[in-house]
């Protein structure tokens, strides 16, 4: 089952899932470091805050293996070739209504990396008469976690009286050939620690970040592409926010290139970054 792009374009990412809406929960599987389909999903649960018994949400059952529609409900984008992208899955959950918000969940998702019929410590030795889904074979599901935060479905309000400004942080500015490595933009509200908070802070997961990228002598190769709104690894006091675009270095020359990040609010208006310098070895 593929998914449509219209339906992923529509959905919100998992830094900024709304109650009431839909949720795009991605997830991709490797085998030795390459993208791989596991041999059957099973279920994905969805837990409050940790992954403990009574902080269970739901349970999403993933069709039968030999049925045509697999892996319903959960699909998988297209590649180049117009065919479903090895190991890559998208569940589009339906953010209940009345869910505690906001909050962090968790996805756990459970799979079997490879037909476990006749594996050891089962009784069933005959693929014909193997029920991957019964209790036996729970042992042998493997577990993948994830999270995503979900945000109530709240109205906001701007008069225009305060200005709301960024501030930009370079946190990638080396990247070596055949890299396909994320570049990363800090964002940080202004002025420094004397922000209205409750103004800009809900905000920042739903600001749609665009990347151009320039030659030395200004001869354009990005035009405004999208980037993704997402946070930096650590633990940050301030302000965990960054800007992320994945760059392939393989389509560009080795060299230097500036470029610049923009972001767009949900009031309409913008900011854009001074130009940055990355360097292609």
């Amino acid at each position: 089952m593929t998914c449509s792009t219209s339906a992923l374009a529509n959905a919100s990412p998992r830094i900024s899932a709304r109650r009431g809406q839909v949720a795009n929960l991605n997830v991709e599987f490797f085998n030795n470091g390459v993208l791989a389909d596991p041999y059957a999903i099973r279920k994905v649960e969805i837990y409050k805050s940790a992954i403990l018994p009574h902080n269970l949400v739901t349970t999403i059952p993933i069709i039968e293996l030999e049925d045509a529609q697999y892996p319903a409900p959960l699909c998988q984008p297209l590649d180049d070739d117009d065919e479903a992208a090895v190991g890559k899955y998208h569940l589009l959950y339906s953010v209940p209504p009345d869910l505690e918000a906001p909050n962090v969940y968790f996805d756990l998702w459970y799979y079997f990396a490879t037909n476990p019929c006749g594996e050891v410590g089962t009784d069933v030795t005959s693929p014909t008469d193997c029920n991957i889904d019964s209790e036996d074979y729970e042992p042998l599901l493997l577990k993948c976690c994830h999270q995503f935060f979900v945000y109530p479905d709240e109205w906001m309000c701007d008069s225009r009286l305060q200005s709301i400004n960024f501030g930009f942080e370079p946190l990638s500015q080396k990247f070596h050939q055949p890299e396909n490595r994320t570049l990363e933009v800090g964002i940080m509200p202004l002025p420094l620690y004397d922000y209205n908070f409750n103004l800009v802070n809900p905000m920042i997961p739903f600001i749609k970040a665009y990347i151009t990228v320039k030659t030395q002598h200004c001869e354009l190769l990005v035009d405004e592409e999208p980037c993704r709104i997402g946070l930096r690894q650590g633990s940050y006091r301030t302000n965990p926010y960054v800007v992320q675009y994945d760059l392939d270095t393989m389509q560009f020359l080795k060299g230097t290139y500036q470029y610049q990040i923009k972001l767009v609010m949900p009031n309409g208006m913008s900011r854009v970054s001074c130009p940055y310098i990355m360097t292609i070895f």
